[in-house]
């Protein structure tokens, strides 16, 4: 019986752990997320949205694409230009699609 309640035990605690891990990643911040590469095809500063041709979204298990992003502040679109190569962090956002950490490429 003692057996019996320590592999309980001992499962218990690993699934806690791998709980604790899973929702460590699922709260991270941006910063913790790869950048992805974008070309800028259209800026929209009025509405705070930016259209962007990019790679893989690893993060949100994107294909590459052109989509639509809102961005939280419009100077994120200060200074960025239709052909302009960018890196940025996406994420989903209720039914919307954020480009956070937006800068130009290096």
């Amino acid at each position: 019986m003692n057996k019996l309640l320590n592999a309980i035990a001992i499962v218990g605690m690993l699934s806690g752990s791998a709980f604790t891990t899973v929702q460590a990643a699922e709260t991270a911040p941006s910063s913790a997320v790869a950048m992805s590469q974008a070309e800028v095809r259209k800026i929209d500063a009025a509405n705070q949205k930016i259209t962007l041709r990019h790679g893989p979204l690893a993060n949100l298990g994107m294909p590459p694409m052109t989509m639509v992003f809102s961005v939280k502040d419009a100077t994120q679109l200060d200074g960025l230009n239709v052909g302009d190569k960018v890196q940025f962090v996406a994420q989903q956002q209720g039914s919307q699609f954020v480009a956070t950490e937006l800068t130009p490429a290096p």
